[in-house]
């Protein structure tokens, strides 16, 4: 994240002064009123190797001159696992007497723009193809990075991914997007030794994801058993076909 940056009178300590503005003044309420929400965090390993020769096949067929990244593959199974964790979609009623089970499976991608941190949303991801996704992925990043984000563009969301892994790192503990019911992130992507059924260790691509999720609305087995779904179709894409309508 960077900034145009005010500078203190040389002639004292030289220290640095950032106005908060824009993107990072709407951060900073958004995280200050979620550190009353209560987090529940899940955390786990996927196997990626599958999802990675799928997407090199899908590059190969140029697909209608979209770039395809794993993101796309990502969101398209996070709204197939929404349909059967309707749940992990929810949001509080204003007086907070219903929970609302939302149809719109609005994905918000949290992105790291040169303004700060932003939340676009990708609209009823359950209509869409993954090349759809991809595009629309691309436009949404494109407007973050030049500040020309519409409202109706971050307005909306229920439900959040992160992909801090694209930086590095493995696991976090991502928090709450206000008004959702959960968000997931994403670790970097390693090669690590594992067992096959055999008993034999083979090298795996694993990716590390961690859930944050409101407790309030969410128990821990519920969590773990989406995270489980969401697993399975990462892990064998070829599922998605079977669960796509």
């Amino acid at each position: 994240m960077s900034q145009k940056l005010e500078k203190i009178d040389a002639d004292k300590d030289g220290d640095t002064r950032v106005p908060v503005r824009g993107y990072m003044r709407a951060m900073i309420k958004t995280m200050q009123a979620q550190t009353a929400v209560p987090h529940l965090v899940f955390s786990d390993e996927y196997v990626m190797d599958e999802l990675i020769a799928l997407r090199r096949r899908c590059q190969a067929q140029q697909c209608e001159g979209v770039k395809i990244t794993y993101m796309p593959f990502l969101v398209k199974a996070l709204s197939l696992a929404l349909s059967e964790f309707p749940e992990m979609n929810a949001t509080f009623s204003a007086d907070q007497e219903y929970v609302i089970q939302r149809a719109a499976h609005n994905v918000g991608i949290a992105v790291d723009s040169p303004n700060g941190l932003v939340v676009p949303n990708i609209k009823h991801v359950e209509r869409l193809s993954i090349v759809q996704i991809a595009q629309e992925l691309a436009r949404l990043s494109e407007l973050a990075r030049a500040n020309k984000l519409a409202q109706a563009d971050l307005a909306g969301g229920t439900i959040t991914l992160s992909n801090i892994g694209a930086i590095g790192g493995t696991y976090m503990s991502p928090i709450l997007v206000p008004g959702e019911a959960a968000i997931g992130a994403m670790g970097a992507m390693q090669k690590v030794p594992k067992y096959a059924a055999d008993g034999s260790l083979q090298p795996c691509m694993v990716m590390k994801m961690s859930w944050a999720a409101d407790h309030r609305l969410l128990a821990g087995a519920t969590v773990a058993r989406f995270s489980n779904r969401f697993k399975a179709l990462i892990q064998d894409p070829a599922l998605m076909l079977v669960a796509l309508r």
